[in-house]
């Protein structure tokens, strides 16, 4: 028995007869019928009732059918597999971040002109990130975290095999759009918060929970008095610091993405104004060559593009 009897099989079962199976697989009509034959012989089964208006299958066909099915599935994986391993994988998940999402289209575009390999990117919350990253399904995962996180945020992690490597410190601003009334202000303070809705990314409220906590705690925490929002959409975060009020704590790493949007950046002035931003990765084992090379182009954005600390 070979693959060939059970793809011939399958595609015949599926079509409905020999002759609309050799069109599929580029052969001829006797060769389908032919190797079909043959794998009924070897197995002693009867598999396919014949008439004039093509193929079906019998009791026993219906059960070698389905096993067909899986063994060609099994096949493709493996021949799949065997492709990939071949190539270069680049595993990463972030926090929602056109940023990461730019720095990584650009790293593609530039190395592919030497060596073709994959990229896997997908954005999540930090909590998949760390399941993701856990389960090696992910390589690297990029996040920010507040300095009153770190402690918790550290513990937790390593007590998965994973570990933070922070990048740089980057500061907290807020960014507000034309109907804002702290718009074009030079900075701002904690206090100039105060009457501000925001709007935040579910990431956002993990990373900096305890920050805007202390900020303004019986505000944005007293249940049925919340003055804050969330949301997982980029799209809809920068329409409403468009056209809304809304106001919006980040760090400085996106400043650069909402300068064309006329979205002013603010920075705000306090001791606990900045967070640290970074990868995830698995504690043992290093990290792959083409893995090492984007955190080294990461690194160099960063200094071009003077985000600021």
């Amino acid at each position: 028995m070979d693959i060939k009897q059970l793809q011939y099989f399958v595609v015949s079962v599926d079509m409905g007869s020999f002759s609309s199976a050799a069109e599929i697989l580029i052969t001829t009509q006797p060769n389908v019928s032919k190797t079909v034959k043959s794998l009924e012989e070897e197995l002693r089964m009867t598999l396919l009732n014949r008439d004039r208006s093509g193929v079906t299958l019998t009791k026993q066909g219906e059960i070698i059918y389905n096993y067909a099915i899986e063994v060609l599935k099994n096949v493709k994986m493996i021949t799949d597999f065997t492709s990939e391993s071949q190539m270069d994988k680049l595993s990463i998940c972030s926090i929602p971040s056109n940023a990461i999402s730019s720095i990584l289209s650009k790293f593609y575009n530039e190395k592919s002109k030497d060596k073709e390999f994959r990229i896997d990117y997908i954005e999540c919350k930090i909590e998949d990130m760390i399941t993701s990253i856990h389960k090696r399904e992910s390589e690297l995962g990029f996040i920010y975290i507040s300095k009153k996180n770190m402690s918790a945020f550290n513990s937790f992690i390593n007590s998965k095999g994973i570990k933070f490597y922070e990048i740089k410190k980057l500061p907290l601003y807020l960014y507000v759009g034309r109907e804002n009334p702290l718009y074009g202000k030079k900075y701002i303070n904690e206090h100039d918060i105060g009457n501000t809705k925001l709007m935040q990314y579910y990431e956002d409220q993990y990373s900096l929970y305890n920050y805007l906590e202390h900020l303004k705690k019986e505000i944005f925490f007293n249940k049925g008095q919340s003055n804050i929002c969330y949301t997982n959409s980029n799209h809809f975060l920068i329409q409403s610091l468009k056209n809304t009020k809304y106001g919006s704590i980040s760090s400085s790493f996106i400043e650069n993405e909402y300068i064309e949007k006329n979205i002013s950046s603010i920075p705000i002035l306090s001791s606990e104004n900045s967070v640290s931003f970074g990868y995830i990765k698995r504690s043992k084992g290093k990290l792959s060559t083409i893995a090492e090379e984007f955190i080294s182009y990461l690194k160099e954005q960063i200094r071009l593009n003077g985000y600021k600390e």
